[in-house]
C-alpha cells in the first residue's frame, strides 16, 4: 500500500496506534499484526482468520493467508505485552495537572455462553445475570481488569470537569488449574509496576472479597481497596484496652451485625452508617465499614 497514504489517512493513524502493541517483534511480523488488529477494527468482527483475509487483508496488504498465520505463531507478542502495553497508553492520557489523582483498578468477571462442548477450557458455569434465560449455561468465564484514569471534560465557558475514562486492560480465561482469585492477582501484578508513584484504588465485588486476594494485593504501599463484603461477614469491635488482668489480651472486640450501625449521615438520599472494625478477611488491619439503608429500608 502507498505509504503516503499510510501516513495521511484514518489508516495511517490507527496504523500509529496499534504499531506499538508489537514492537519486540521484527518489522514485516510487525506490519502483518498490527493490520490484523486494524481488520478486526473496520469488520468488527472475528469469526476466522480466513474470513479477514478474504474480505478485508487480501485487498489492502497482498499478502497470503499463511503469512498471517506465521505471525500469529510469533513468540515475542504476548498477551501479557499487550496487557502492559494497554496500560502504557491508558496511563498516558493523563493530563500533567492530574498526575496527583487516583486512578481506579476494577476487577470483574463475565460469562459468554457457547452453543458447543467441544472448545477449549468451557465448562458448566452458574450465570447470575441469566444472559440465556438460565441459572447455568455452558461456555466460558473471562476475568477483566480495567484501568480507569483521570481526564479533564472540557466545557465551553466553564471550568473544565474531571471524569474517568476507564480502559479495559486485559482478560484471563478462567480454567480448573487456576482460581479466578488467582487470575485476578495476577492481572493486578502485572500492571502495577506501572502504577508505583500513584495512588491506585482496587475495585471489586464481593465474590473477590476473599483473604487470598487482599493479602496478595496489598503489598503494594500505594494501593487500597473498595469493595462490597457479603451481608453475613463477621465482623468485629476493636480490641479494648488492657485492663491489667493476667494473660493475654484479647486480639479483637465483641462481634457486631449490620443491624448495629446507627445510620446518621445522608448521601444521595441514603442513609449511611460507618464504623471501623476488624474482619477475617483483612487480617489484624483495621479497616472502614459502611452500611447503607434506602428510604424502603433495604441494606447493603
Amino acid at each position: 500500500m502507498n505509504l503516503l497514504y499510510l501516513e495521511n489517512s484514518i489508516i495511517g493513524s490507527l496504523f500509529r496506534f496499534f504499531s506499538p502493541y508489537f514492537s519486540t517483534a521484527i518489522r514485516p511480523t510487525r506490519f502483518l499484526l498490527t493490520w490484523l488488529v486494524i481488520a478486526q477494527v473496520a469488520l468488527q468482527a472475528f469469526p476466522s482468520l480466513r474470513f479477514l483475509h478474504r474480505n478485508f487483508l487480501s485487498q489492502v496488504t497482498h499478502r497470503c493467508l499463511n503469512s498471517y498465520y506465521r505471525a500469529l505463531q510469533n513468540e515475542t507478542v504476548t498477551s501479557h505485552s499487550l496487557r502492559l502495553q494497554t496500560a502504557k497508553l491508558a496511563c498516558s492520557l493523563i493530563p500533567a495537572a492530574l498526575q496527583n489523582e487516583p486512578v481506579f483498578l476494577s476487577v470483574d468477571d463475565t460469562t459468554v455462553p457457547k452453543f458447543g462442548k467441544k472448545f477449549d477450557a468451557v465448562s458448566l458455569l452458574h450465570d447470575h445475570a441469566c444472559h440465556t434465560g438460565k441459572p447455568y449455561v455452558n461456555g466460558h468465564c473471562f476475568v477483566s481488569l480495567t484501568l480507569s484514569v483521570p481526564v479533564l471534560n472540557q466545557r465551553e465557558g466553564k471550568a473544565p470537569l474531571i471524569r474517568y475514562l476507564a480502559v479495559p486492560v486485559g482478560y484471563r480465561i478462567w480454567t480448573k488449574e487456576q482460581t479466578k482469585l488467582e487470575l485476578a492477582g495476577d492481572l493486578i501484578e502485572e500492571v502495577m509496576p506501572l502504577l508505583e508513584d500513584r495512588q491506585v484504588l482496587l475495585l471489586f465485588d464481593s465474590w473477590y472479597a476473599k483473604s487470598s486476594l487482599i493479602e496478595r494485593v496489598l503489598q503494594y504501599p500505594g494501593l487500597d481497596i473498595i469493595c462490597n463484603v457479603r451481608s453475613d461477614s463477621a465482623m468485629y469491635e476493636l480490641p479494648p484496652l488492657p485492663n491489667g488482668k493476667p494473660g493475654r489480651p484479647k486480639k479483637r472486640g465483641k462481634r457486631i451485625h449490620m443491624n448495629d450501625f446507627t445510620l446518621s449521615s445522608n448521601m444521595d438520599g441514603m442513609r449511611v452508617g460507618h464504623r471501623i472494625v476488624l474482619t477475617h478477611i483483612c487480617g489484624n488491619r483495621r479497616i472502614h465499614a459502611y452500611v447503607s439503608c434506602t428510604t424502603s429500608g433495604s441494606s447493603s
